[in-house]
Parts: C-alpha cells; structure tokens; sequence
C-alpha cells in the first residue's frame, strides 16, 4: 500500500513524527493569540506524515493545487510541561492538571548537543536551569530513531523555554532545515520564510556570529515576534542559532521534489469535496467486520458500546504485517510504525504522540487482540462503509497500490 510505503520509509530513514515530518509550527498571524499559547504557535505533531508531506497549503486552504509545494518537516515538537529532571531525561505531561497520569508522559533525553533557548530573544540558556512545572516546548529531529517504549521517548534537540510572559509582545518559534527559494529562506514544512535584516542577530550553537550568506541548506532556531497572513508567512526574525547541517533531511526533500515531479498534477474540478465515508458508518448494529472476500465475526461490544474487532485478523488482511512481543504485551504493526500496548489507551503511529481512542487494547479468552474499530478508520486509515448490518474495510484505491 502506498501510504504504508510512505510511512515505512520515513521511519527507516528516521525511524522514518523532523516528527513530522515537521517544524510543527502554524504561522503566527493564522491564530488568535492566548495565554496558553505564549510559549509557540499551536504544533501539528499529530498531523499523519502523509497528510503533512503534501504541503500545508493544502492543509489551509483546504483545496488541492496544482503546484502544491512538497513539505517534509525536518522536526516534531510539542509544548508540555515538565515534572522532573533526572540525569540524562526530562519527563513531561501534556496535561499538568493530570500529571500522574501515564498516557500523558513524554520523557526525552538531553545531550550536551541539546540547546536550550529562550523565547523572549533566543538567550542561550542550560538544562540546568529548567526545573519542575516549566513549560517548555521540545523539537526532536525527525530522523532520529526513537524506542518503541511506553510512555514514549524521545531526543530533545531544542528546548524553548517559557521566559516571555512579561514582555508586551509574543514570541515564537520554529526550528526546521531551511532552504534559499532565491530571495528568502524557506522552511521544510513550507509554513514560515525569513527576511532577514540588519537587526537579526544569527550566531552558531557556540554564539559566535554568522554570516546570512551563510546559512542556507541548513537547520536553523528562529526566533521571531509577527508574520503575515502569506503561504508561506513571511518574518523578519529576531534571532537565528545555526544548528548545522541535516544531509539525511535534504536528501529526503530532494527524494520528495523528484516523485513529486515525476507524478501527474491531479485535475482540479470545482466540484465540491465529498464527505469521508466513514463519516456515515453505523456501528451499533454491526455483527460481522468485512475486508474484501473475508468476513470476520468474533466481535463485540462493550459496556459503552465500543465495537472491539480482533486486531491481527483484520490488519493481515489490510495486508500489515503483525508482530507480538509477549515481554511487552505489546503489537507492532509494519516492523513498528505503528505500535499498541495491551491495557494502555496510547496508540502509536510512528513518532507522532500516542493517540486515544474509546478503549485500550484487550486480550479475550481466544488468545486475540482486540482493539477499538475505530483503530482501523483513524490510526490505520482505512475507508469504512456499511451495508446492513456488516461493515467493510478497505482502502482507496490510489492508497493500495
């Protein structure tokens, strides 16, 4: 299938969420500013990969041009909160007013590659200096390997911290592989491009001052007030660290333009896009799961009328591959970008943060995995339709070749 060829590519270059994927950063002006949104523009880390790698213009926009931009993230990020600091790792929750609770971890490593920004004017800063209850935002490359653990885990390779809350005007951020469209550079997720004046500061990871020649072609922190309401939005940052270099991310954006431009534009017609089919699916009477010539029974439902299917019967014949680790209690699916442990409402999808469905994976008395229906329409993708009492599973055909 080919999305699952997208996928299983990205995360063998990665893992091929950089996660991504990703600079997850809308542009400023696109939002209504809040206090809880000081930190950095709202991130799309759960955004699936191949969703985001055919451009946030049509993300936006919510058509599909003919000249839509490839846009391959090079960085996942995500603002959390941080709940203790021990040697090496920093563990964090999405949610601080639920913090005991594990779906909600993140833990990530620290380096001493890893830089520590400030979002008021991009202050070189220490780990050290983050403690309990900062809220923080982390960017991890996309193409570095993460462990296929719970609670997740990943490298923190830029932190921003919180320290702007007393001055009058935002910050934000974003931290990608930024390419020279000519004029100006342009990130990877194609959703921010820099005008650079004589006011920008830009230093390396050492603070030593670097030239704006000199910077194309590689992964840049960019620190910055407003931006345009363009696609790309445009900026004048405030600072810039110069990373480095990211030939693994190029090599991926240039891999990217070439099938882009190998494949035929799609024909735009005004028509109106029509409503995913699963949009009208009927579980409540459901007895039977069919995919293709194969009907599968063994379902049921439970108290709150989740409809549980077997996990393994359906993802083979969607053509995954399914693979248990009884020291886990865990599944992966296609050699892990997509992963599930059994009692844990955390569902994996490369490195993308754990998504929550209606129910955790169960073991019945068969021996079988069973996991919500709705794992196959919103993890795995699949097209659903009814028709009576049974419902069937498939894939489009432009995603099953």
């Amino acid at each position: 299938m080919k999305k699952n060829l997208i996928a299983l590519m990205t995360v063998v270059s990665i893992l091929a969420s950089g996660a991504a994927v990703l600079a997850d950063e809308i542009p400023a002006a696109t939002i209504e500013p809040t206090a809880d949104k000081i930190m950095n523009v709202p991130a799309q880390p759960d955004t699936p990969f191949e969703d985001r790698i055919q451009g946030d213009v049509m993300l936006i926009s919510g058509d599909t041009p003919v000249d839509a931009p490839v846009s391959i993230p090079s960085y996942v990020s995500k603002t959390v909160t941080v709940t203790e600091i021990g040697d090496g790792r920093i563990s964090t929750t999405v949610n601080a007013e639920d913090k005991e609770n594990p779906e909600n971890t993140i833990n990530y490593t620290v380096t001493d590659d890893t830089i520590v920004l400030g979002y008021a004017n991009g202050a070189v800063k220490d780990v050290k200096d983050i403690k309990a209850g900062d809220k923080i935002t982390v960017y991890s490359n996309a193409y570095a390997p993460a462990p296929l653990i719970l609670p997740p885990q990943y490298q923190a390779d830029v932190i921003f911290v919180e320290d702007n809350l007393e001055l009058d005007s935002l910050r934000f951020a974003d931290v990608d592989t930024y390419l020279s469209d000519g004029e100006t550079l342009v990130n990877a997720a194609n959703t921010l491009a820099l005008n650079i004046d004589k006011d920008t500061e830009i230093v390396d990871r050492e603070g030593k001052k670097v030239e704006a020649d000199k910077i194309a072609n590689k992964d840049l922190a960019v620190v910055y007030m407003s931006s345009t309401k363009s696609i790309p939005a445009q900026t004048t940052p405030i600072k810039i660290v110069v990373l480095g270099d990211n030939e693994t991310a190029l090599k991926q954006i240039e891999a990217a333009k070439n099938e882009a431009n190998a494949t035929p534009a799609p024909t735009v017609t005004p028509e109106a896009t029509t409503a995913p089919e699963n949009t009208d699916v009927i579980l409540k009477d459901v007895k039977s799961v069919k995919i293709g010539d194969k009907s599968i029974e063994n379902i049921y439902f439970k108290e709150d009328q989740t409809l549980m299917v077997p996990l393994r019967s359906i993802a083979e014949s969607l053509n995954f591959t399914v693979e248990w680790d009884g020291e886990l209690k865990a599944v992966m699916l296609n050699s892990g970008i997509y992963s599930i442990k059994i009692g844990e409402n955390a569902y994996v999808k490369g490195r993308m943060m754990p998504q929550q469905l209606s129910s955790a994976p169960e073991i019945k008395s068969d021996d079988l995995t069973y996991v919500p229906f709705e794992y196959f329409t919103e993890i795995l993708e699949a097209d659903a339709t009814n028709s009576g009492n049974v419902v069937e599973l498939k894939y489009s055909s432009t995603e099953a070749e």
